[in-house]
């Protein structure tokens, strides 16, 4: 997941946040949280939220993020995206390759 945050819209999505983040905990059979790195530019804020995402839960997970995204749809200049990523494994598993272990 992916945020862009700007300008005064910062602070309206922190407080909005912290006012969500306890009805969206990760559920540890879902997902596992593996990082969270922030960083400025020069058009505001951007956090990227890495999760490693159960086998079979996808669907699930991404049920879960689209309504936890929808609760920032009023707040101007808030974007965020979601990419699914895969691991080298399961992407050569994709593309019929087997991967030596």
């Amino acid at each position: 997941m992916l945020y862009h945050l700007r300008n005064n819209s910062i602070y309206l999505i922190i407080k909005k946040f912290l006012q969500i983040a306890p009805k969206y905990k990760t559920d540890e059979n879902l997902a596992e949280q593996l990082c969270a790195p922030v960083t400025t530019t020069e058009n505001g804020v951007i956090v990227k939220v890495i999760y490693d995402i159960k086998p079979g839960k996808l669907e699930q997970a991404l049920a879960i993020y689209r309504k936890y995204f929808y609760e920032y749809i009023n707040i101007e200049n808030c974007e965020y995206s979601v990419d699914v990523w895969y691991t080298f494994e399961e992407a050569a598993g994709i593309a019929g390759f087997e991967v030596p272990e």
